[in-house]
């Protein structure tokens, strides 16, 4: 074997056993703590996260709904601190791999509703870590290893200009879609990577597949972003918008906005996830700041944010307002499992998604 082939393997070898090496730091910090009782160990995370610094958390989140969140951590906790770096689409998936990959994490905690994390966490770059308050999250929320928990969640709804869309025009069911009323009129989000491997799911690969490019012959315009996809429906550019976000279309909606979302059940959610990086360099900071926001006080703080919490003891306008609606979870491991290959099939099929 050549000299640069032994030097980079053993490079590889040295970088995957210093991630591992971080990670077992971390997860063994905080293991020890959860046999601890309550109050011990609540003191144990503060004396820690005291000598840490100011943790680092990674969100797939606008400022304006991660400033409260971070403000009420640091009001919960006097003297601690928090700084949020936020990423915009995949971009969060990129820069933790890369982290990994390197062997140097700079974050301690990261939100994401980008489910191709998922398959980063088959790679080793979340630690364990069993936060208390996650026994007030249902089944398909959370994981049995202590690696994530989905800490929010939205509903994925097609959103149309009600001033030019009549009610009854609305369509029923996601086949509607396909109609000769809606070509050159629709409007779809680049990377709307989740929907997509959700209706995958939901009418079966083969067919799934059949619809979406009959869906693409519907002369749709992409836009990166679901808020400005929302905000060009109700600036009347588009008659609707195939898959967005429903509280962007309830928060436009109560200031005035021409805006609805069609009744087309059942309706998927599209959850968030918390996880605590590998190798943490504040590990304490972050287990705080995790507790933070699964908690009840953390989760009404998502509410303001015009957000759908997960926590089973907080409700929404929006989980009020589906309240006896035919509303389900898809399979998002198997969607983060298999993101890439998804996103790759997403732009074969949608050209204009670039």
């Amino acid at each position: 074997m050549r000299p640069w082939v032994v030097a980079f393997v053993a490079l590889t070898c040295l970088v995957w056993t210093t991630s591992q090496l971080q990670a077992q730091t971390a997860e063994s910090k905080l293991a020890a703590l959860e046999k601890l009782p309550t109050q011990e160990r609540q003191q144990r995370l503060l004396e820690g996260a005291k000598n840490e610094g100011e943790g680092v958390i990674y969100a797939n989140m606008d400022v304006a709904a991660m400033k409260p969140l971070t403000e009420g951590f640091m009001k919960r906790y006097p003297g601690l601190k928090t700084a949020s770096v936020h990423f915009s689409g995949a971009a969060i998936i990129t820069r933790i791999d890369t982290e990994s990959r390197a062997g140097k994490p700079l974050s301690d905690v990261v939100l994401s509703g980008q489910l191709g994390v998922l398959a980063l966490i088959e790679k080793k770059v979340a630690a364990r870590y069993r936060s208390p308050e996650r026994e007030f999250y249902r089944e398909g929320f959370k994981d049995k290893e202590g690696l994530w928990t989905a800490y929010m969640t939205n509903i994925m709804v097609s959103a149309y200009n009600t001033r030019q869309v009549k009610k009854d025009e609305a369509p029923r069911a996601v086949e509607d879609l396909l109609k000769p009323r809606w070509k050159g009129k629709l409007t779809m989000d680049s990377q709307s990577y989740v929907w997509f491997g959700t209706m995958l799911q939901y009418l079966g690969e083969e067919a799934g597949l059949r619809f979406m490019k009959r869906l693409n012959e519907q002369n749709i315009s992409h836009q990166r972003g679901r808020r400005l996809m929302t905000q060009l429906v109700a600036a009347g550019e588009f008659d609707m918008a195939v898959e967005t976000n429903l509280n962007s279309v309830l928060t436009l909606s109560r200031q005035g906005a021409p805006l609805a979302f069609a009744p087309i059940q059942p309706y998927f959610l599209s959850p968030s996830l918390v996880f605590m990086s590998a190798g943490a360099p504040r590990p304490y900071t972050g287990a705080l700041f995790i507790d933070y926001l699964l908690s009840e006080e953390g989760q009404k703080v998502i509410v303001t944010t015009n957000r759908m919490p997960a926590h089973t003891r907080v409700k929404s306008p929006e989980s009020q307002l589906l309240e006896g609606q035919d509303v389900r979870m898809p399979d998002i491991f198997d969607i983060g499992k298999r993101y890439q290959a998804i996103g790759n099939r997403y732009r074969e099929i949608f050209g204009g998604a670039r």
